[in-house]
């Protein structure tokens, strides 16, 4: 093995073994979890194609399709009914890896003590954690684009490997186009013709590959944009620009938590006075996306918390410099104002700890409580008399479009052999998967508890405390 490689893997077993470490200690305390909607989904999606089917990207309520998540989502087809934890386990892995990948950007840009502090946080944030149980791409996303501010802060004007970490970030979200095209003209002036050239290759490789894979599926390449603005019409979410300002705070702060909206903006003034050149990076990068976040209603994109997870991680940063970044001044008043600045901001951090492990603690209480629901559905879904009617009378038709990707994937259904009759977006099936009230339910739905009036003639076939399957005479 030549020498560069191994001081290359020497380099990387630090943080190969955080990113081992913390899906470890996350799996453990928090136990298995089936994956979230748009998980199940991509999973479907990647053993459509496996067989031979055109995913249906068209289906009523399906999310959009994240082409890097549906690539990897092929490696958990051969554990079959496990598929679901292994992409769980992806996304705990892409948690370890954000959380070593924030302490290095920390360390390089500030000191170590401040990167450890931001990691930290990152760890210790239930939103942050959340998104990495359920599964969503969102947390792998963030590993890449920290990755890339990492590589640029480490060698500036690096290029290429910058745009290639920021492209496989573009195949899971599109924040991470704008991204590179902004790096790009960064990188402009001092290039020649044929690099930029390769520069521009770079940067719209993600893009391109993403709408190609739309016109391949659904005949517009387009189809991710145009689905997910129609998506959030159906499912009545925010998507106003007027609402921008008040919801960029809320979703900031719900990630964030209370000792960072005071701790962040304290960093950023001590950035300002003492560490502005090693800010500017993060800063940039916090600013891009926020606005691209802003922008997204006038294309018709909906407010979501998830979208401004990433930004909210590299704040951390400036968490980290509140309290630590006295450290790196010279010994005078100015140093002493913020050691004491800096001691308020801990005090405030150590004093929400205990709110802090409940917010955690209810994190755990919804595993356990989903955890219940699915599995009552996975029992309903395996069992013999709904597997014998599902093979000779799909399609099977769900109260409301939350079970269909579960129940296609454990059924081992085609595209369109489960629908769902909500909002009437298909007529019922010859096979209804009703909920019953049972506590299990009820809590999974609370106040969005589906209703269907059930046609004349169908038949109970299967019953459990929380689910009842009907079908027709001669399904049965």
């Amino acid at each position: 093995m030549a020498t560069g490689t191994r001081a290359a893997l020497r380099r990387a077993l630090p943080g190969f073994g955080v990113a081992v470490l913390v899906a470890a200690a996350v799996r453990l305390v928090y136990g298995p979890w089936y994956g979230n909607y748009d998980v199940r989904y991509a999973l479907l999606w990647a053993r459509d194609l496996v067989h031979g089917h055109n995913p249906d990207y068209e289906a009523a309520f399906a999310p959009t399709p994240h082409p890097l998540s549906i690539a990897w989502s092929v490696a958990g087809l051969p554990f079959g009914d496990r598929a679901g934890s292994v992409m769980v386990l992806i996304a705990l892995l892409g948690l370890g890896a954000l959380v070593w990948i924030v302490f290095r950007l920390g360390a390089e840009l500030f000191s170590p003590l401040v990167g450890a502090i931001a990691a930290v946080v990152v760890l210790t944030r239930p939103a942050i954690v959340r998104d990495a149980l359920l599964g969503y791409q969102d947390v792998p996303f963030a590993a890449l684009i920290v990755g890339a501010v990492l590589l640029e802060a480490r060698r500036p004007r690096r290029g290429t490997a910058v745009l290639v970490c920021l492209g496989l970030a573009g195949l899971l979200r599109p924040e991470a186009w704008v991204l590179s095209g902004l790096y790009v003209l960064y990188l402009w002036r001092g290039a020649e013709p044929r690099e930029r050239a390769r520069l521009v290759a770079l940067a719209a490789a993600a893009p391109l590959l993403w709408a190609f894979t739309d016109l391949l599926v659904t005949g517009d390449p387009l189809h991710s944009l145009h689905g997910t603005a129609d998506l959030a019409e159906e499912a009545g979410r925010r998507r106003k620009v007027t609402q921008v300002p008040r919801w960029s705070a809320q979703y900031l702060g719900f990630t964030l938590r209370e000792p960072l909206i005071v701790g962040v903006p304290v960093g950023l003034v001590f950035a300002w006075l003492h560490r502005r050149r090693a800010s500017a990076l993060p800063v940039a990068v916090i600013v891009a996306m926020l606005a691209v976040f802003a922008v997204g209603p006038v294309f018709g994109l909906p407010l979501i918390g998830r979208y401004v997870r990433t930004p909210a991680e590299l704040m951390t940063l400036f968490f980290g410099l509140a309290v630590a970044g006295w450290l790196l001044l010279e010994p005078g008043r100015d140093r002493t104002r913020w050691m004491v600045v800096a001691g308020l901001c801990a005090l405030l951090f150590v004093a929400f700890i205990p709110k802090n492990v409940s917010l955690l603690n209810g994190l755990h209480k919804r595993v356990v409580r989903e955890g219940a629901f699915y599995r009552s559905m996975r029992a309903a879904a395996e069992s013999g008399p709904v597997r014998a009617a599902f093979r000779s009378c799909a399609p099977l038709s769900a109260s409301d479009h939350r079970p269909v990707p579960y129940l296609r994937y454990w059924l081992h259904g085609d595209p369109g052999s489960v629908n769902t009759v909500e909002k009437h977006k298909a007529p019922a099936g010859r096979i209804l998967l009703l909920p019953r009230r049972s506590r299990t339910t009820r809590r999974f739905y609370q106040s969005n508890f589906p209703h269907v009036r059930v046609p004349a003639g169908y038949v109970r076939i299967y019953e459990n405390r929380s689910w009842r399957v009907l079908a027709r005479p001669g399904c049965a």
